[in-house]
Order: structure tokens, then C-alpha cells, then sequence
């Protein structure tokens, strides 16, 4: 974020007043000792000059060091604003804010999001720095395009849930979702809900298409019960992501795998066919069979951050085993002569369904960078 940008400023400035006021110290150390008649040479002045300020650096450290031994390790569960809910390791809960101060290695982010882990003050309520993430879920800030909006960060797996009807079946959407999974090494399963809604004739080809790609694909009813068995054990003792558009019925099933959460349930809106926002941010839910779930709000677009299309040919899992045989190495499978992909697709190697939706992202990529 901006924030983190003026951080970096403001700490940089720091360092360079820092090294003005230590020069300015040597020159004044090396005339006061000229005037009292040492025969001290440039070099040995600048050395004790330098000596000096390391032992000044080191206090500084010292002192760092011992204020550092008192932050303790917390685990971001859900913020709102500038507060920000803290499970800490002995299990214990803290309420704690940023400040401008806050330390990340993560510029043009998001500073503090769910799933992070962080180094807090607990006396003074204040989190002093941010971990490095191992993995994130992310999106182009829609406010900010240059800005990196992370939903949620450091989890297990993602599991994009989309409805069979009501509101209708969106593959690219899911694909948009799975490349950004792809693009951090985090496991994605497709939930496919409310399959009491509409025959399997009518979403059974979207359903192989995901299974012949080598995804995990479940199919669930939280009126039914059906599949819950299998999404439970999916869940279980993991740090796990429920990602999709509105109205998809994240809440619901999130509720039937666990009454005591009682999370409040949207309607869809019938003419639109549009789901109502229920979750408005981002948290991480702790299940009684074990494992947290963040409940990402649901968006109607997620837009890829800084993805060109050759990385989302190099992303999908469909095209990666025929790419490697197209006569161009950059190939992007639309209109280059000797593109294997294309001819997979011609002979019914990759699902056409799946190769439409590839041309169609690339076209949004486009549109979305240009």
C-alpha cells in the first residue's frame, strides 16, 4: 500500500540523516584534535571516528534487541480498519494496531492481512513487525491498479466454491481463482455447490473438464448434506481459503460442516441471478474438528496482479504438457503456426471448454492492461 511505500521513505531518510550526522561528527572530532596538538593522521582519525560508531550501533542493537525480546509471535485472524484480532502462541487473544512504523518486507501491499504472522507489543498493543509470507492469495487493488491487495496470506490450500445455479456456473472465474493458486505453489480443490439445484447433465462437463486437468473436484448440497463428508475431511487441522463470487453459498456450507459458527446467510437477488455480500472481510474461522478457514468476501471480478499471458500459459495445467512442443518457445497458443496446444485442442487432447475459457482471460488481461 501507500503506507508501506512512505515507511520505506521515511526509514531511508532516516539512515541518510544518520550518515550526515556521523560525518559531521568525524570532521568535528578529527579539527577538535587537530587544535589539541595531536598528530593524528586521516586515516587513524576516521578509524576511531568509526570505532565509535560502531560501538553507538551496538548499544542501538542491545537495546533493540532486549525491547524485540519482549514482542511476541500473533497470527492475523480478522482485522477491520486499523484493529486487528491476534491469536498468540500460548493461545491467548489480543486487539492490536499498526502504525506507521510497522515494519514489512512486502512493499506495494497490502501491510497486515489475515492469515499473517506478525511480531506484536503486547503491553503496548501495537504490531511492530510483519513476517515474510510464504504463500498468498491476491488480487490488483481495485482503487489502486499498482497495488497488491492481498486477501489473505500463509495457508494450506484454496478451495473455490462456485454454484451449479443461482448464481450460474462462471469457469473463468474459477480459473482466475486457480491461477493465482498456481502461481504460489497453494493447493486448489473445486467445490461445486448446490448440485440439488439443477441436473448433472447441466454441469457435469464443467465438473470433468476441472477432474481430467488433475484437480480435485467436490460436488456438495448444503440442503442436502451431501459431500460435507468429504469437505470436512478436505478442512480438517488445515489452514484453508473458501474463495468465489457472491452468493455461491460459502456461509451456508461453512455452517452445515460447523452449526456453532451461525454465520449469516444471503438471499439471491432473482432478476440479476446475484448473490448479496454476507462476509465483508476477510477472517480466519476456527474449526471444533480442527483447522481455520478464511472466509474471503465474495467478489463478482478478481483481477490477476501482474500476470502476463505468458505466465498464465505457463500456469495452466491443461496447455503446460502441450506447450512444450509448440515450434515458438513464447508461444500463446491464439494464432502462432505449429502450435501444439492448438492441435491438442483440434484433436480433443484439451477440453475445448477449458481452451475458451484460457482465450478468455487472456482477452481480459488485455483489456485490463491496457
Amino acid at each position: 500500500m501507500a503506507q508501506n511505500t512512505w515507511t520505506t521513505r521515511r526509514r531511508d531518510k532516516r539512515k541518510r540523516d544518520e550518515q550526515d550526522r556521523h560525518e559531521e561528527r568525524r570532521e568535528q572530532r578529527r579539527a577538535s584534535l587537530m587544535e589539541q596538538g595531536h598528530e593524528l593522521g586521516l586515516e587513524e582519525s576516521e578509524e576511531q571516528s568509526d570505532q565509535a560508531l560502531q560501538r553507538t550501533v551496538k548499544d542501538r542493537s542491545h537495546h533493540t534487541a532486549s525491547v524485540a525480546g519482549a514482542l511476541v509471535e500473533g497470527l492475523v485472524v480478522h482485522y477491520r480498519r486499523n484493529q486487528f484480532d491476534l491469536v498468540l502462541a500460548d493461545g491467548s487473544a489480543l486487539r492490536a494496531a499498526s502504525r506507521s512504523t510497522t515494519r514489512t518486507p512486502h512493499g506495494d501491499a497490502t501491510l497486515i492481512t489475515v492469515g499473517d504472522r506478525v511480531l506484536v507489543n503486547p503491553g503496548r498493543g501495537v504490531i511492530e513487525e510483519v513476517l515474510q509470507r510464504r504463500n498468498r492469495i491476491s488480487r490488483a487493488s481495485k482503487i489502486h491498479r499498482q497495488v497488491e491487495q492481498v486477501l489473505v496470506a500463509n495457508v494450506d490450500q484454496l478451495l473455490v466454491v462456485a454454484s451449479v445455479q443461482d448464481p450460474y456456473l462462471k469457469p473463468g472465474l474459477i480459473d482466475r481463482y486457480l491461477l493465482a493458486a498456481q502461481r504460489f505453489d497453494i493447493e486448489a480443490v473445486v467445490c461445486l455447490n448446490k448440485v440439488d439445484l439443477a441436473p448433472r447433465e447441466l454441469w457435469e462437463e464443467v465438473a470433468d473438464s476441472y477432474r481430467d486437468s488433475g484437480l480435485r473436484v467436490l460436488e456438495c448440497s448444503a440442503t442436502t448434506g451431501q459431500g460435507l463428508n468429504e469437505l470436512r475431511e478436505a478442512l480438517r487441522d488445515r489452514i484453508s481459503v473458501l474463495s468465489g463470487q457472491s452468493g455461491v453459498g460459502k456461509s451456508s456450507l461453512l455452517n452445515a460442516l460447523d452449526p456453532d459458527l451461525k454465520l449469516p446467510v444471503g438471499e439471491i437477488m432473482r432478476q440479476a441471478r446475484k448473490g448479496r455480500h454476507t462476509t465483508t472481510h476477510s477472517r480466519l474461522i476456527p474449526f471444533r474438528f480442527g483447522g481455520y478457514v478464511a472466509d474471503t468476501p465474495g467478489i463478482k471480478e478478481f483481477t490477476l496482479w501482474r500476470m502476463t499471458p505468458q505466465e498464465v500459459a505457463e500456469l495452466y495445467p491443461d496447455l503446460r504438457e502441450w506447450a512444450a512442443k509448440c515450434r515458438f518457445n513464447d508461444c500463446t497458443h491464439t494464432h502462432e503456426p505449429d502450435c501444439a496446444v492448438a492441435a491438442a485442442v483440434e484433436e480433443g487432447q484439451i477440453p475445448l471448454l477449458r481452451y475458451r475459457t484460457y482465450l478468455q482471460i487472456l482477452e481480459s488481461l488485455h483489456e485490463e492492461q491496457g
